[in-house]
Order: structure tokens, then sequence, then C-alpha cells
């Protein structure tokens, strides 16, 4: 008798071990699927915004030059509305505020470039307080950049069971 109940045991605790070792094995399989589908969107608006900026750097530049603006309106329109959509995806997949926070700020100081008219130059150079915009949102664009990416390499981390996350480390 006492055989039976041990076998039966031990057919019940190596199936409870299948199941909890097949749990975790789906649960870290979920978590490195959902980290790679973050890195990807971060990366989508890495890219919409890079190219939002270049758009509008290239505008800048040939009218500095006396150039004609080498960028359509339409493309102008679509990659504005590329840094629209990959923050919202993302938006969709992230509750993290760290990263939800710093996609927004890296959206935003692309989008905000469009805000600073440059008028017309003379000389190959604006107004000295339109230099001081431009140069000054070219750094925050930049660092905008730099602290989306640190942010995403820093979320799988945040995220990390047990681990405790000190919110003051949000620096930007």
């Amino acid at each position: 008798m006492w055989e039976s109940a041990i076998a039966v045991i031990g057919t019940l605790a190596g199936g409870l071990l299948v199941t909890v070792t097949q749990q975790v094995t789906d649960r870290r399989t979920q978590r490195e699927q959902h980290r790679a589908q973050v890195a990807d969107l971060v990366g989508q608006l890495l890219s919409a915004a890079l190219r939002y900026r270049q758009l509008y750097w290239l505008r800048v530049d040939a009218l500095r030059a006396g150039e004609p603006d080498p960028v359509g309106r339409a493309d102008f329109y679509q990659a504005r509305s590329d840094v629209t959509e990959a923050r919202d995806r993302l938006a969709l997949v992230v509750t993290d505020e760290t990263l939800l926070r710093a996609a927004g700020r890296a959206a935003w100081s692309a989008l905000d470039l469009s805000e600073i008219d440059p008028g017309l130059p003379e000389d190959g150079r604006y107004a000295p307080e339109v230099e001081a915009r431009l140069d000054a949102a070219r750094e925050r664009s930049r660092d905008a950049h730099t602290a989306l990416r640190q942010a995403a390499t820093g979320y799988g981390t945040r995220a990390a069971p047990g681990r405790v996350v000190d919110s003051r480390s949000d620096s930007t």
C-alpha cells in the first residue's frame, strides 16, 4: 500500500514540476518577446524622430544657403505623422512611466522644431536670437533622443521582479 501511495505522490509531484517548469518557461519567453517588441517600437520612434529632425535641418540649412526648400510639404507632414504614430504604438504596449516620458520628450523635442520660424537669413546667418533658439533646440532634441535610448536600454531591468526601482534615477 505504501508503495502505491509513494508512486501516486511521485507521479503527482512530477506532473506539478513539469507544469511549474512550463509556466516559468512560458513567462520568460513572453517577457523576452515583449522586450523585443518594445525595442523594435522604440527603434521605430527613434528613427522617425531622427528623420523629422533631418528634414527640418535640411530646410533650415537650405534657407541659410539661399537655396530653395528641398523638403516637400507632404514629406514633412508624413515625417511628423510617423513620429506621432511611432509614439502612439509604443504607448499601446508599454506602461512604464520612465520609458513613456522619455518617448514623449523625444517625439516632442523633434516636432517642436517646426515651432521655430527662422525667418530670412542675412549673409548665411539668421538673427542671433534665432540662431540661439536653433542651437538650443538641436541640443534638446539630441539629449531627448539619447535619453529615450537609455530609458529603453534600462527598461528590462526596471521591470525585473525583485528589483527595487529608484524613481530619482530618471535624470531628465
